[in-house]
Order: C-alpha cells, then structure tokens, then sequence
C-alpha cells in the first residue's frame, strides 16, 4: 500500500455545448464530476445530482479518515480531445 494518494483532476469539453466538464480521482476511482446541464436538460427536470459544499464536506472528511497521515500528490490534466469524423 502506497504511502502517498494521488488526487487528480481531470477537465474535459461536453460533447454538444463549448462547456467543461471535470472529474475527480483519487487514487484511481472516481469520487465525484461535474457536467453543465444543457447537455442533458432532462436531467435538471429528474434531480439531478448537483454537487456543493455539503457534498465536499462529506467527501474531505471521509477522505481524511480513510488517508490519514499519508502525502497527497495533485495532478491536473486534461481529457485528450475525440477525433471528429
């Protein structure tokens, strides 16, 4: 087990709109994203699961349980663009 957990960041581009998305890693496993709701308006009408800061707090506190006393590394990259045909 590794001593050190990577939390990374990763910005894309939504497919339809000139809108980012972003999602979060850490350690490999997606722990939460974002996406502008004009991609998908019918998710606004079904509740859609916005994130905020109760969300973030859930998530760091959670997160400082599980790795405590380990480093963090942060890395932040962007999605390769798709090809478009």
């Amino acid at each position: 087990m590794s001593d050190v957990v990577e939390v990374k960041v990763v910005t894309g581009k939504a497919r339809y709109v000139d809108a980012r998305t972003e999602t979060l890693y850490i350690d490999g496993k997606e722990a939460m994203s974002a996406y502008p709701l004009c991609e998908c308006p019918e998710d606004a009408i079904l509740e859609r699961d916005l994130l905020g800061p109760s969300d973030f707090a859930s998530l760091l506190k959670s997160f400082l349980k599980e790795h405590k006393g380990k480093k963090v590394k942060f890395v932040y990259e962007d999605e390769p663009e798709e090809e478009e045909e």
